[in-house]
């Protein structure tokens, strides 16, 4: 089920499709990268447009404010202005009338001057007269100059006066004359056109959606229609403008940001007037003016999705030119794996397909003459290998032992001749007993340890040996029979020389983690006789490595192939020198995961 499900998700279909997403990816990347970059270059440069086109309206109109300004100034100096003001109980009706009609002439001439200027005003308190441009002559109500007084006093933010709907310029002729508490001479004025500021706010921009202000703490004047986003953009822009002013900022940068108003978004441009203490505001929606580039971003992704389908259908096209007749491959691999061997395939084409086709069914003819004429002949010869393998090891010292036990009687040495007898015993009730091919791994080593007793009586204690005390763990884990006997044979037989002293041979246990796989169990047989000459090491390490055969298969040869027919090529025999003379014989054997863990992953 795994399988197939591997199959499934990495299927010839996949791989095409994913082949050409991967072909055209880099060419669409680019195009893509190519396209933000010039979305991102548009927008810098339509933010830098509005910041050029916003700043400019912003010294045009600190310019016009700062004439009309100087324009007042200029008016201060009037000879009719300060006759009606200084000298006005030395003149008579006819000089005041014469003067006050000169004057209004050239209150007309200020307020024509600008396109922005609707009224032009002069409070005169000393002849209690308003002059200005809609009426010759006023009389100038207590109220009114009480309110002029109480705004002179009053500090206000920028140069503007701010009364109801109107915004004003005020000129005070003595100022300090007012902050005392006293009427001043007199007071020009200037009310500025909202329609015609409003008119010169939508300049700035086309759009419907867009709009313009110049916004003071205390008053707006706003062209636009969308209240909404003006609403929304404005506030922050008072408190920004009231904190600059109290920080006496002298310059300020224009600011752009992109505002997001009821999720559109809207590019804002703003800039701060210290001179006018006031701040100019332009806002337009982000599609108004990038509505180019969305063309040109919905266009990429309508190239996106139409190269998708090409690279779909044409993936689907070369999926069923490749996959119908793998299909049909693979259905005679599954006959072929079911056990039928007459399978045949037959191409109509003379593509690729006809060759392999021709290469499958020689297959399946060969594989049925191998299946018929040599597997089944090697899983034979294997099996008959490993009976003849286990039969061959059968103690070959028996005659030796009948002798000694002779010899110990004839000497009446009855206790050491009762202990050959029940070693001798054990021995060979283990090695007679057939009905079992594995023994748990403490029996082995039991019977190996009667083995070493037997030597040791036999070589009246000039061998001595050891066994190593085994882990809980290892006693039962299963191993196949006489296993370890031939290597303690070995090492009696082969292992030491005549006339050499303090011989010894030992049986120690070890456990090896792997990086990957089972753990092994190594079991050394050690001894510290005359070991092997470099020769005889090689000649061994090829036999166990299958590069050669010997002229007579031993019985450490016998265990070796056992164990590898048995557990694969990781167990087997291994033969090494051992430091400080003799060898070491160790055998390797998987082992179980649950044995390992209880014996601590210890590692050598």
């Amino acid at each position: 089920m795994r399988n197939g499900w591997v199959n499934r998700r990495f299927s010839i279909l996949s791989k095409l499709i994913v082949t050409f997403l991967i072909v055209i990816s880099p060419m669409y990347v680019v195009g893509t990268r190519i396209n933000d970059w010039g979305s991102t270059l548009v927008r810098k440069e339509i933010f830098k447009s509005l910041q050029f086109q916003l700043l400019f309206y912003r010294t045009s109109l600190e310019n016009e404010i700062d004439r009309l300004q100087r324009l007042q100034r200029e008016y201060v100096n009037d000879e009719d202005l300060e006759s009606l003001s200084i000298t006005s109980q030395s003149l008579t009706e006819y000089q005041k009338l014469t003067a006050i009609k000169r004057f209004q002439a050239r209150l007309n001439v200020m307020m024509q001057s600008s396109l922005y200027v609707a009224k032009a005003s002069a409070y005169i308190p000393p002849i209690g007269k308003t002059i200005s441009t809609d009426e010759l002559s006023g009389n100038l109500l207590p109220d009114k100059l009480q309110q002029l007084k109480q705004d002179a006093a009053i500090p206000h933010r920028g140069l503007f006066y701010h009364e109801g709907e109107k915004v004003l310029l005020r000129e005070y002729y003595p100022r300090t004359q007012v902050t005392e508490g006293r009427d001043p001479m007199f007071v020009l004025e200037l009310e500025l056109s909202i329609p015609k500021m409003k008119e010169y706010l939508s300049q700035m921009s086309d759009s419907k959606q867009a709009g313009a202000a110049i916004i003071h703490p205390d008053w707006a004047i706003v062209s636009t229609s969308n209240e909404e986003a003006y609403a929304s953009i404005s506030g922050p822009l008072r408190e920004q403008s009231l904190r600059l002013e109290e920080a006496g900022t002298i310059s300020a940068p224009a600011e752009m940001k992109t505002v997001s108003i009821d999720k559109q978004p809207y590019l804002t441009v703003s800039a701060y007037s210290p001179v006018l203490g006031v701040t100019l505001l332009a806002f337009v929606p982000e599609h108004a003016v990038m509505g180019a580039l969305d063309r040109y971003r919905l266009y990429m992704w309508l190239i996106t999705l139409v190269a998708i389908v090409v690279v779909v259908l044409f993936s689907l096209y070369m999926y069923r030119l490749i996959h119908r007749p793998l299909q049909k491959l693979i259905r005679a691999f599954r006959k072929v794996e079911s056990g039928d061997l007459q399978v045949a395939l037959v191409s109509k084409s003379s593509d690729e397909f006809h060759d392999l086709y021709d290469q499958f069914n020689y297959m399946v003819t060969h594989l049925n003459k191998l299946v018929f004429e040599v597997y089944e002949q090697k899983i034979r010869v294997q099996q008959s290998e490993l009976k003849q393998l286990q039969s061959q090891i059968n103690p070959h010292f028996l005659y030796n032992s009948f002798y000694l036990i002779y010899r110990m009687t004839k000497a009446h040495d009855f206790d050491n001749s009762t202990r050959f007898s029940k070693y001798l015993g054990d021995y060979f009730q283990y090695v007679t007993r057939n009905g079992e091919s594995e023994v748990p791994l403490e029996a082995e080593v039991r019977h190996v340890r009667a083995l070493c007793e037997i030597q040791t009586i036999r070589f009246a204690g000039h061998i001595t040996f050891a066994i190593e005390e085994m882990e809980e763990a290892l006693k039962t884990i299963s191993v196949p029979r006489l296993i370890l006997q031939p290597l303690v044979e070995n090492a009696y037989q082969h292992g030491f020389e005549r006339g050499h002293e303090n011989r010894h041979m030992a049986i120690r246990f070890t456990t090896i983690v792997q990086d990957y796989g089972s753990p092994l169990l190594l079991i050394n047989v050690e001894d510290n006789g005359k070991g092997m000459t470099a020769e005889d090491m090689a000649r061994w390490q090829d036999w166990l490595n299958d590069k050669g055969q010997p002229t007579e298969i031993t019985g450490v040869l016998n265990v070796h192939r056992r164990l590898r027919l048995k557990y694969g090529d990781l167990a087997g025999v291994r033969i090494e020198a051992r430091p400080g003379g003799g060898l070491i014989v160790s055998i390797v054997l998987p082992l179980p995961a649950a044995a390992d863990e209880e014996t601590g992953r210890e590692q050598r």
